[in-house]
């Protein structure tokens, strides 16, 4: 009964969290941090793509970060985010200096993880996809976007940022973690039908395949 107990309630953090992750775009910026204290976060800088992301010549980091949020380790942010570069068709352009890093930071301002996307084509305007697993003990964090690999002449602009949040075992994204995902998994273990997303979060441990190794974490999410 106390296992019990304490899924239910880890259940219900989880789904508060998800409707508190940050959005940024040109209408909703309130609580943001842009680096650079000459240029306004407002929306027409924005649109103007103003809101420049890099490592200047100097080696000051211009970085947009957002506001506190709370978090649960095991929370998976999802950011769907459109990326823009200017200089994409001069000569020597370099897709490397504009790859994008999202961080997670603790309540100190510290790294405690990040994720980069490294293009691989890329033209004005770019959407990316960045997923990144909030860790065990973290409780509040700010997201920071930064692109430490572009210099002043290779500059990305960041338009929107529209963030989500799943549970890590939600495998059948119903808000929960529960017997119903280990049989989602274990449907896909025996090779019953199912879309390719699911099969994809059935990939609980992320080793590239759906074992009974998946079932046993989800199993282990549950019972706490």
């Amino acid at each position: 009964m106390r296992r019990f107990l304490t899924w239910i309630s880890v259940s219900c953090v989880a789904l508060l969290i998800q409707a508190q992750v940050p959005q940024f775009s040109s209408s909703e910026y309130a609580g943001w941090i842009y680096s650079n204290p000459i240029i306004e976060l407002n929306q027409s800088n924005i649109l103007a793509n103003r809101i420049v992301l890099y490592t200047t010549s100097t080696g000051q980091h211009l970085t947009l970060t957002s506001p506190e949020f709370p978090c649960f380790g095991g929370q998976v942010i999802t950011m769907n985010v459109t990326w823009i570069t200017d200089q994409w068709k001069e000569p020597g352009f370099d897709m490397s200096k504009v790859a994008l890093t999202a961080s997670l930071l603790n309540d100190g301002g510290v790294t405690v993880d990040s994720v980069t996307y490294n293009l691989t084509s890329v033209s004005k305007t770019n959407h990316l996809t960045l997923s990144i697993t909030v860790p065990k003990g973290l409780t509040r964090t700010r997201l920071r976007f930064a692109s430490w690999k572009a210099d002043v002449n290779n500059s990305g602009a960041v338009y929107k940022i529209v963030t989500s949040s799943a549970l890590k075992g939600d495998v059948n994204l119903d808000g929960e973690v529960s017997i119903a995902d280990v049989n989602a998994v274990i449907n896909v273990i025996l090779g019953g039908q199912a879309p390719d997303d699911l099969v994809k979060r059935a990939d609980v441990n992320g080793d590239g395949e759906v074992t009974v190794n998946d079932a046993n974490e989800v199993i282990d999410l549950i019972v706490g």
